[in-house]
C-alpha cells in the first residue's frame, strides 16, 4: 500500500489540469462536449498532446499554452478525437474562452470582455457573452480566415450520395452543394425537408466513389446539411431559423459545429439578391444525436452582387455548461 501511495503522490505532484465542457448548450450533457487541457507549464509533447486527445475521445481536445505574444490571452492547439492536430475549430474556441473566463485569468492576466487565442489558421478574437449578473456564460468568435469557396459545385445527385439521399432531397434553388470556409472547409447542402434532414448520414462508400473518380481533389471529408425552418430573408432585422446536422466521411457526426455554421452563415450572406446588413442566424443542431446545440451565427453583407467577394466578418457563438474538472497525472 505504501509503495502506491508514493507513486500516487509523486504523480500527483506533476499534474496537468484540465477542465470539460459542453459547448453550444446552457445546460450539460448537451451540445458538443470539450476537454480544455491548461498546460501552464508547458510540460506537454506533441505526442503526449495527440495521446491525451485520443484518451478523451471528444470530437476536440484543446492544449492551451503560454501566448507567443504578450498581447496576446494564449496559444492554443486543438486535436481530435484521432489525435490530428486542427487549424481552426469552432465550438473548441467558444468552450476554451469561456473556460478561462470562469478561470478569470491566466498566465497572470485577468480575463474579462475580449479573449484573444493564436492558432495555427491565425488569430482568433472572442468576446465573452455575460448573464444579467455578468458572470460569463459563453463566447462568441469572429473566423479567423475570410469567407471563401473552395472549390466548384458539386451535382446534387452526388452530394445527396455522401449522405445517404436521393437528388430530390436537396434543394438547389438558393445554391447548389459548395465547399465554403473560413478557416476549415466544409460542403454545404441545403435539404428539402426535416425528413431528408432525418433519414441523413455520413456514407464512407460514397465519399470513397467520389474520391477513386478523381472529381473530390478538393471536397472536404465533412458535409454540413441543413433545413430552413422558416421563409425569413436576409438584412438588419432577419434571423433565419434552421435545423443543420454535420456528417462525416468516416460516418460519424458532430453535435455542434461552429466553424461549418461559419462557413453557412458566409454562404448565406453571399447569395445574390440578400440585402447589405447583417445575416443572422439561429441553428439547431446535434437533435437527433441527443444532444441538442443552439449555435448563433452571422456574417456581414457588404454591398450588391453576389460570392465571397460580398461578405465581410463572420462569427459564431453560444453558451456553455461546466461538466468536470480534474488533474492529468504524472507530468
Amino acid at each position: 500500500m505504501d509503495v502506491w501511495r508514493r507513486a500516487f503522490v509523486s504523480a500527483a505532484s506533476s499534474s496537468v489540469r484540465f477542465e470539460t465542457v459542453d459547448v453550444f448548450s446552457s445546460h450539460k450533457f448537451g451540445g458538443n462536449q470539450l476537454a480544455v487541457v491548461l498546460d501552464e507549464q508547458r510540460r506537454l509533447s506533441d505526442d503526449d498532446m495527440r495521446r491525451i486527445a485520443i484518451e478523451f475521445g471528444f470530437s476536440e481536445t484543446t492544449i492551451v499554452l503560454p501566448p507567443k505574444s504578450e498581447a496576446n490571452t494564449a496559444w492554443v492547439r486543438i486535436f481530435s478525437k484521432d489525435g490530428d492536430e486542427m487549424p481552426f475549430a469552432g465550438h473548441p474556441n467558444v468552450g476554451t474562452a469561456t473556460v478561462l473566463a470562469w478561470r478569470r485569468s491566466i498566465f497572470g492576466k485577468e480575463v474579462r470582455g475580449t479573449v484573444l487565442l493564436e492558432e495555427k489558421a491565425g488569430l482568433v478574437p472572442l468576446e465573452l457573452i455575460e448573464d444579467e449578473a455578468g458572470r460569463p456564460v459563453g463566447a462568441t468568435l469572429t473566423a479567423p480566415e475570410p469567407f471563401s469557396l473552395s472549390s466548384p459545385p458539386l451535382p446534387a445527385e452526388a452530394a445527396a450520395a455522401l449522405i445517404g439521399l436521393e437528388a430530390n432531397d436537396v434543394c438547389a434553388a438558393r445554391h447548389p452543394p459548395l465547399a465554403a470556409s473560413t478557416g476549415l472547409p466544409f460542403l454545404l447542402v441545403e435539404l428539402s425537408s426535416l425528413a431528408a434532414l432525418g433519414r441523413s448520414r455520413g456514407v464512407p462508400s460514397a465519399f470513397e466513389a467520389l474520391a477513386a473518380g478523381g472529381a473530390a481533389t478538393l471536397l472536404p471529408p465533412k458535409v454540413l446539411a441543413y433545413v430552413r425552418l422558416d421563409g425569413s430573408g436576409g438584412g438588419e432585422a432577419a434571423r433565419l431559423e434552421l435545423r443543420a446536422r454535420m456528417h462525416r466521411a468516416d460516418g460519424s457526426e458532430d453535435a455542434g459545429t461552429g466553424s461549418a455554421n461559419c462557413a453557412l452563415a458566409g454562404l448565406l450572406a453571399s447569395l445574390d439578391g440578400t440585402p447589405p446588413g447583417l445575416v443572422r442566424a439561429r441553428v439547431m443542431q446535434g437533435v437527433e444525436m441527443g444532444r441538442p446545440s443552439e449555435l448563433l451565427a452571422e456574417a456581414e453583407r457588404k454591398g450588391a452582387g453576389a460570392g465571397a467577394e460580398a461578405v465581410g466578418r463572420v462569427r459564431v457563438g453560444g453558451m456553455c455548461a461546466a461538466v468536470s474538472r480534474g488533474e492529468l497525472l504524472g507530468w
